[in-house]
């Protein structure tokens, strides 16, 4: 919080929303996915250097990603405190460009992190291209 009672990039009653497009293709396999083009980060809870939402309104939130697969089969997975909340698979077809999505409601203390992952590089045909845009959101649904 800034001086005053103003969150950083709004007023005190702005609540927790992010959406963040992936911009470079095939991100590392094991580590946070760095959705680093913003759209919007109310409060700046997603950082996009290292890809992580980090609580600091207890509630109940709402998190959800868009990808495109593209070249090999793709796995992700959904991060609350580095473990795996859910994950969603797709199966690559030769020629095509595929996608997959999944979303989730969390409950979130301040502090927790959540982030998108691909586990293995078996299937790590995460895409994204100039009009081909894979996406991260999230927001508070409502504080508890």
């Amino acid at each position: 919080m800034k001086p005053g009672g103003q969150a950083q990039g709004g007023n005190a009653l702005e609540m927790p929303a992010f959406t963040a497009l992936l911009t470079t293709p095939f991100p590392l396999v094991g580590s946070p996915v760095v959705f680093d083009k913003l759209l919007y980060n109310g409060r700046q809870n997603y950082n996009p250097q290292t890809g992580l939402f980090t609580c600091d309104i207890p509630g109940i939130y709402y998190f959800a990603y868009h990808v495109h697969c593209k070249g090999a089969n793709v796995w992700v997975a959904l991060f609350r405190n580095n473990e795996p909340a859910m994950y969603t698979y797709d199966e690559y077809k030769k020629g095509f460009l595929d996608q997959a999505s999944g979303s989730a409601v969390l409950p979130l203390q301040p502090g927790d992190t959540v982030h998108i992952q691909l586990p293995s590089e078996q299937a790590a045909g995460l895409y994204a291209g100039q009009y081909v845009h894979s996406s991260f959101s999230g927001y508070l649904l409502y504080p508890m």
